[in-house]
Order: C-alpha cells, then structure tokens, then sequence
C-alpha cells in the first residue's frame, strides 16, 4: 500500500497496527490472508505487525486450514487475558460485565435499586463493590479499563455527570468519585451515545453510518452517528431529543417546558393511560401491551396513542438528521413491536422525505444491554486507538 503524502513510515506502521486490533475486535478470529486483502499489505509486514501485537499481548495466532487447498493461513485472535469492565448505571438497576476483547461478555452482574433520587456516593460505591466482586472472581489478567453509561449529560472532557433527573444528580462528579475509589481511571458516557456506538458495532445499525438510536424508559434518550462519527455537540450533551416540544398544548415537564417528547411516551405515561400505576418498568409496560392484545380497551387505546406520539417523535428525528436507520431501544421497541404499522403510519404523515425510502426502523438487536455494551466500547477506545499503549496486568 503506497505510503499517503504528508505520512511518515512510523505513523502509518501505528495505523496498520489499529486497523489489525480492531478488526479483529470487532469480527473475532480473521486470518492474515483476509488482514492481507483488507489492508493492501504484503504478507510480510501483515505477519511483523501481528507479531508485534501479539508481543503486546493483545491477539494469539492459531493455524487455521482454509478450504483444503494451499497451505494453511495464520489466524489471528483476540487474547482472552485483556478484559474491560463495562457499568450501566439505570434508572431501577445497576449491571456490571466483563468483557473480553473481541466483544464477548464473560459474567455479567446485577443489583436492582429503587427508582428515584440516589445519593451519588451510594451509587459509587455500590458500582466499585460490584466491580471489585467480579475482577477478583476473574481469571483474566489484564484489564484494559472500565467505562461506564449513565442516564444523563455527561460532559465529555472529564465525566461530570451535569444533569442525570432519573437518579437526581446536578454536576455531580461521579467518574473522578469513581476513579478514586477503584484507584484506576474511568471512562463515562450517556448511555443513548453509548447504545448507538454499539448498535453500529455489533448490533441492529451495523454497516450504517448515519444512524439515530431512540430509547425510552421514564425519559427519552437519543444518541446519533453522522457519517459514522458520534454526534456529542460542543461539550458532549447532544441528543436531549426527549425534551423537543412535540405538542404545544401539552402538559408541563419536568425541565419547565411544555408538550415535551417524553410527556407523550415514556413509559409511565403509557401506564398512567391505561389505569396502571407509573413506576413498574418494562415488566408493567408489557403487561399493559399483553392486555392491548387480549383487547382490554383502556390498554389498546394508551398503546395506540403512545405509538402515534412515537411516529411524531420518530418523524421529527428523520426531517433533522435523515438517518440511514432508527434503532428503537427501551419502551420505545416494546411499543413499536405492539403496534408497529400505526407508529409508520405516523412517522409518514408530514415527512419532508419519504422516510421508508430513506429510514429502516428497528428495534434494538442488544435490547436493553446497548448502553452496557457501549461502555464496553468505550473502554477498549484508548487500546484499539494506540496498541502500543497498553496498560500492563491490573
């Protein structure tokens, strides 16, 4: 492969580097015959670069017999000593996972908490707990770091969780809180960025890359990739789709506005429509949906309100952004597989653009684990950047 003008030998050796390790990160074993085509590399430098991951300790090689003929070609794999630990901090629980390069979660655990405002020291401590648990049940060696998703604006230079309304917390400094406590550092984002980083790596928006991803719970959040870069906005808070005004004459929200998106979809309002009481979660919104369908009237008319107050949303997102592909996530998905025609139906009406032609909807292919996945992305981000720059054994 020719050398690009202005690029030094050194600088390109370290980009070859990071094409190999995230390649095979993302796709799992791939033999150095298809890093070969892949890259425009000869054989030689492919078979120097993976040697030098490999003394990295960051992939193994294995011989691999294609198709019987010709000689056999190295295949390349993720070591399974490099692990991160990936944080979903939720509105009613907090998930923790080890996930071993190559994208494959090796335990998992979970702590439900009340919905509602939480002390942010509780939180921190709760989340270091469950991360000290599964790091000593491991037998993995090496872990490349930890990231966290959280339900809140998250600004993007140091962590600060500036406004996160589910858990109750204003400019709270949760991600230096935590670092302190496991002595090691961490990386956090909002969990909507994080849900469309790993929807587009390993999920329903692969192989896009203008992609809006949507989930709701008791808010909306919106996390969106613009030629297959993540839209943050200046400081890292873009994609607070919940609070557009989408009814001028609606109720008042949270934030002080009025007819916001959330007024009209999240899940308690859905509850609350169909004579549930609010709070019980996805459990409560499937029932509701299950009822819809055995057809207890009250259920099938605040499920059907819900999907049209989605199409709107939805439709609004597709006028700004014209993305490739809508990933629903949360209420949101349950809602839109209950009634998916009539959120169409909505999401066409008024469209500038023909938004079937332009938009596939879908729901999430990782449920409600995106936003866990996602901060299993983030936390491999600084190693599949820079390889030479791995952390030894922690």
């Amino acid at each position: 492969m020719p050398t690009p003008t202005g690029v030094g030998t050194e600088e390109l050796r370290r980009a070859n580097l990071r094409a190999i390790l995230q390649t095979v990160h993302t796709h799992g074993p791939t033999t150095r015959a298809v890093l070969t085509k892949q890259l425009g590399l000869n054989r030689s430098t492919i078979g120097a670069l993976t040697g030098e991951l490999q003394s990295l300790g960051l992939v193994t090689e294995q011989t691999a017999v294609v198709g019987g003929r010709g000689r056999p070609s190295h295949l390349v794999v993720p070591s399974d000593d490099n692990v991160v630990v990936a944080v979903d901090v939720g509105v009613d629980r907090i998930a923790v996972a080890l996930v071993g390069l190559g994208g494959e979660v090796l335990d998992r655990r979970t702590r439900g908490h009340q919905r509602g405002e939480h002390d942010v020291a509780h939180v921190v401590e709760s989340v270091a707990q469950m991360i000290d648990e599964t790091l000593s049940a491991s037998r993995h060696t090496r872990c490349l770091g930890v990231g966290v998703a959280v339900p809140g604006a998250v600004r993007a230079d140091d962590g600060l969780v500036r406004f996160a309304p589910n858990l109750g917390w204003v400019e709270e400094p949760f991600t230096e809180l935590l670092s302190k406590r496991l002595n090691r550092p961490v990386s956090t984002g909002n969990d909507a960025n994080l849900g469309v980083l790993a929807e587009h790596i390993r999920g329903a928006a692969v192989g896009f890359s203008d992609v809006a991803y949507l989930s709701a719970s008791v808010g909306i959040g919106g996390g969106f990739l613009v030629g297959g870069r993540p839209l943050t906005g200046a400081s890292g808070y873009a994609g607070e789709v919940g609070h557009m005004q989408v009814d001028g004459a609606g109720p008042a929200c949270r934030c002080g506005a009025v007819g916001c998106w959330e007024t009209k979809v999240g899940e308690n309002v859905l509850l609350q429509r169909a004579g549930r009481l609010a709070g019980g979660g996805p459990e409560a919104v499937a029932e509701v949906i299950a009822a819809a369908r055995a057809g207890e009237p009250r259920a099938a008319e605040a499920v059907n309100d819900v999907a049209d107050w989605c199409g709107v949303g939805i439709r609004a997102i597709v006028n700004l952004f014209n993305p490739q592909v809508v990933v629903l996530g949360g209420s949101l998905a349950q809602v839109w597989r209950a009634a998916e025609s009539r959120v169409v139906e909505s999401v066409q009406r008024n469209t500038l653009l023909s938004p079937r032609g332009d938009a596939a909807l879908r729901s999430a292919a990782l449920g409600d684990d995106s936003p866990l996945i996602g901060a299993a992305e983030l936390a491999f981000g600084p190693v599949l950047d820079h390889p030479q720059a791995v952390p030894q054994a922690v």
